[in-house]
């Protein structure tokens, strides 16, 4: 099992330390320590999760909740997001000071949790953080010169107790590189990577540097690492069912391996290939998708090499989005929009995806076009009525237009998710959206950013409505058949519980009140965002 939250309960910097809740967690493993103090907002721990969303390390978090003392929501949610990402155990200090005592939310959270919640002796402001930093480091470094052969038990078994989406080749080479202190990199046999976890994190990217000049070519032989003074390199053959062997990789910086932690290792991720091979493939998929919105080239095309998908042959982007505050949307769903997905003459990308400051996954859904316009509508139609039929109750998609770089579509998605919201507030009606209805929002909200002036600039187009009848009946029938109804008179009559002929009355009211047309295309698009930015205005100010 190796050193423990247990084993760290005897070092003389935690007498006194008690153990308050989620005593489940005492076997968890214990790599390091490390101090979170710093991540005490929400907008900061919120940058620091999108960031290191692969964060796998087992350490104790020391932290004294300063900079949140008195937020349990915030407490609560630090610590369910410190056990999912697979951290040992949490320390706090100075209760009584900064905390003035610790929550029964926070208590029942970590029980629930199974995560250890210990501590340390109330009142006291004269407790160092460094006493038991230095106590933990020397144990865990202890334990790895005397290390008793359970390692590929302790990081299979450690992996296994994740939440399933992390139950992967990635956490395990994430774990395997912070038990033994060295860098990772898994890759196919063309050194195409397949997973790596770095250690110490730099600012380089180590597997840029895996040439064929610069690995280790012989099985659990040591070679000089010419890419980083003083480091070496060892290398053993990973097998997996029916494909050609894969390569695994350690990089030691000061730590020394031997034969033996090196056969562990290639035990420990041999067996996780095993287990979670299938998992890893959909793994590579999820962060080809993230390296296609976050446009790195290097990423996707190493990915796209492995996966023998031909990212050039991507037209076109879906967005599907639940708001009902699920976190995820289950299996069953996906399999439910990839099932409709089939039915295209297209190669489909579909994948969870959640947005660097987001609580909750999008469906991304990359495919090749052009497709007929009608047969895409139709297969929105029907994907939003599944995830209706599954429980989603408010769900929305978006289809981006054609991109010519991955470049573009980046920047469309960063649009949309600054705008999606508020165009759910213009286009309430809406299941279904396309571009222009994005970019219609996104330009109502920089003219609103602009001031009173350029608003009145571009409402301006209402005002002889107002001065020729002062009342609302007829700006509000205007912006149901521009924004609702797709200027179909029949459906704004649905729409306001009118008839259809009342309806045409006013629309002809309308005209003569503004002096032309509000069907002329040239005066359309002026009309439709003056509608557009009164409605946002009006829902902000009630």
């Amino acid at each position: 099992m190796g050193f423990t939250v247990e084993d760290a309960m005897r070092l003389p910097s935690l007498r006194g330390a008690r153990i308050l809740a989620g005593r489940a967690g005492l076997k968890n493993s214990v790599y390091g320590v490390t101090v979170f103090d710093y991540k005490g907002s929400e907008r900061l721990q919120n940058l620091f999760f999108a960031q290191d969303d692969r964060h796998l390390s087992n350490e104790i978090v020391i932290t004294s909740f300063a900079s949140m003392e008195s937020n349990t929501d915030l407490q609560c949610r630090y610590l369910r997001r410190m056990s999912s990402n697979g951290e040992a155990a949490l320390v706090l200090y100075y209760v009584g000071s900064v905390v003035k005592s610790v929550p029964e939310r926070l208590i029942a959270t970590a029980d629930e949790l199974g995560f250890p919640l210990i501590v340390m002796p109330e009142g006291r402001l004269d407790l160092r953080y460094g006493d038991l930093i230095s106590e933990v480091s020397a144990s865990v470094l202890s334990d790895s010169i005397h290390y008793n052969g359970s390692l590929v038990t302790d990081i299979i078994g450690q992996v296994s107790r994740l939440p399933s989406e992390k139950q992967t080749i990635d956490s395990v080479l994430t774990l395997l590189s912070g038990k033994l202190r060295v860098s990772v990199v898994l890759t196919d046999n063309n050194l195409n990577e397949l997973g790596d976890s770095q250690w110490p994190t730099t600012d380089g990217r180590i597997v840029d540097l895996m040439t064929e000049e610069n690995v280790s070519h012989h099985v659990k032989r040591r070679k000089a690492f010419a890419p980083i003074p003083g480091s070496y390199i060892w290398f053993v053959p990973i097998h997996d069912r029916g494909v050609e062997p894969m390569r695994l990789f350690l990089i030691e910086e000061g730590t020394v391996l031997d034969d033996i932690l090196v056969e562990m290792a290639k035990q420990t991720v041999q067996l996780a290939v095993e287990l979670w091979s299938n998992r890893h493939s959909a793994v590579l998929t999820s962060e080809l998708v993230k390296a296609i919105i976050n446009d790195e080239p290097i990423r996707m095309r190493r990915l796209s090499e492995v996966l023998n998908i031909d990212i050039r042959s991507i037209h076109t982007t879906w967005i599907i989005r639940c708001t009902d505050g699920r976190s995820t949307f289950s299996d069953e769903m996906i399999q439910s929009v990839r099932n409709t997905m089939n039915t295209l003459d297209s190669e489909i990308i579909l994948e969870p995806y959640r947005t660097p400051l987001g609580t909750a996954d999008d469906l991304i859904l990359f495919f090749r076009n052009p497709l007929d316009a009608r047969l895409l509508d139709d297969c929105a139609k029907s994907i939003i009525y599944n995830l209706h039929s599954l429980g989603c109750v408010h769900v929305y998609l978006t289809m981006l237009d054609y991109k010519a770089t991955t470049a573009h579509v980046r920047k469309a998605f960063a649009i949309w998710n600054e705008n999606e919201a508020t165009a759910r507030a213009v286009f309430p009606t809406l299941e279904i959206f396309h571009e222009s209805e994005i970019e219609l929002v996104r330009q109502c909200n920089e003219v609103i950013k602009l001031g009173e002036t350029s608003i009145s600039s571009a409402t301006g187009c209402l005002d002889g409505l107002d001065e020729r009848h002062g009342s609302d009946e007829f700006l509000k029938t205007l912006e149901v058949y521009y924004l609702d109804a797709e200027m179909n008179m029949q459906t704004a009559s649905e729409i306001m519980g009118v008839h259809k002929n009342t309806i045409k009355y006013r629309i002809n009211m309308v005209c003569d009140a503004l002096g032309h047309s509000v069907n002329n295309p040239v005066t359309t698009s002026r009309l439709t965002m003056a509608l557009a930015i009164r409605r946002l205005l009006d829902r902000a100010g009630n």
